[in-house]
């Protein structure tokens, strides 16, 4: 067979044949295994990406959560902080109305005693004031009967 421009089918066919197995060759022990290969490392980078995501939505739950309870509490330690305003406002009002009872208390018994002393003194002031009265009197009717019985006895003897 003469084929025209001195092309020889049976070498062509055989580089084919060789070209063939070259690249199904190469396919398998090159393009496969790094293709596989790629495909893992994609899926692990994949998974650790959706892991990661799902790690993040977790963690925003989690803050979300502890950011409701900072402010539940935060509201209760409001309440409670007012409750105890309440409370030590209602205790100084008592203790206050307790120390005004006790102020008024005492300044009655100082004025019920005061009264008393002021009575005690005005009697040992009239009781003084007697004594020295019956001491003038004494002295003065002493000495007026003293001299009335002298000059009586004088009389008595003229």
């Amino acid at each position: 067979m003469n084929i025209p421009l001195n092309i020889n089918w049976q070498q062509i066919l055989l580089h084919f044949f060789n070209f063939s197995l070259l690249t199904g060759g190469l396919y398998l022990l090159l393009y496969k295994p790094v293709k596989d290969f790629m495909q893992k490392r994609e899926q692990h980078y994949r998974e650790m990406d959706a892991a990661a995501q799902e790690k993040e939505r977790g963690a925003e739950t989690k803050l979300q959560s502890a950011d409701e309870r900072l402010s539940a509490l935060e509201n209760e330690l409001a309440e409670r902080r007012a409750a105890a305003a309440k409370e030590a406002e209602e205790l100084a009002a008592r203790q206050r109305a307790a120390a005004q009872a006790q102020a008024d208390k005492i300044l009655t018994d100082a004025r019920t005693q005061a009264e008393r002393e002021r009575e005690r003194i005005v009697a040992d002031a009239n009781r003084e004031a007697v004594a020295i009265a019956e001491a003038a009197m004494d002295k003065l009717t002493d000495g007026a009967y003293d001299s009335f019985l002298a000059s009586a006895e004088a009389e008595q003897n003229a």
